[in-house]
């Protein structure tokens, strides 16, 4: 789980953003995916694809720099990847976030899926059921229309989700929702709870083995009775 990738180390050190990891750390993490692409557990694969195992990546929230950095890495490397995009923040004019005409021309790229990311960035567990369903109805309809693609993933916003928010997201027509949650994902089961784990600015090419190593899954134990709460 991707956020931001930012043009130099020094650009993430001075924002104090863990989550945006600077370009030089993101290439790294690129070379390394594609050179395991022939592995069979390493292979890069689509968030939705039910039939392979291996590394999806994304990327939450909808940042420029998704497009004007992280894509042509991972087109380059012929990399599939996934963008959780809120429309809110497109509407915004934030100059951080893609624009209208940018969104489509990220849609149209090789191996590009756009998911939704809820329509406002609200924490959706809060939320009334008829206002749940607004999020993630009009998200998806939103990002349909403009992009004239099928918009059937997401991600929770904030990772924060529970078993209505689940059925609601089904209900509307999504197949596959990512979380916040630090873990692997074992395709076929919950496909509507899928663990990911977080990339975060520091992390360089060695931290990123470790990560898909497992040898960071402490992290998931710690958090879980913090995310059982969120849920």
């Amino acid at each position: 789980m991707y956020h931001s990738v930012v043009k130099n180390t020094e650009s993430a050190f001075q924002k104090s953003d863990i989550y945006s990891i600077s370009e030089t750390y993101f290439n790294s993490h690129v070379d390394y995916l594609a050179r395991q692409s022939n592995s069979a557990d390493r292979k890069v694969v689509s968030l939705e694809d039910s039939s392979s195992s291996g590394v999806s990546v994304t990327f939450d929230d909808g940042y420029k720099d998704t497009l004007t950095i992280a894509a042509p890495l991972l087109c380059k490397s012929n990399l599939p990847f996934h963008v959780f995009v809120t429309p809110a923040n497109v509407i915004s004019g934030d100059n951080r976030y893609l624009s209208e005409t940018e969104l489509v021309s990220l849609s149209k790229l090789p191996g590009v899926t756009i998911g939704a990311h809820g329509f406002s960035h609200q924490h959706l567990n809060t939320l009334q059921a008829t206002e749940i369903t607004d999020e993630l109805k009009s998200s998806k309809e939103w990002l349909e229309n403009l992009t004239q693609r099928k918009i059937t993933t997401m991600s929770y916003p904030h990772g924060a989700f529970n078993s209505q928010v689940q059925e609601i997201a089904a209900s509307v027509g999504y197949l596959y929702a990512a979380t916040s949650s630090w873990g692997c994902y074992q395709v076929g089961i919950k496909p509507l709870e899928i663990p990911r784990i977080d990339v975060w600015n520091l992390d360089n090419q060695t931290t990123l083995k470790q990560k898909l190593n497992g040898q960071w899954d402490w992290i998931g134990k710690l958090l879980s009775p913090l995310q059982e709460t969120i849920k």
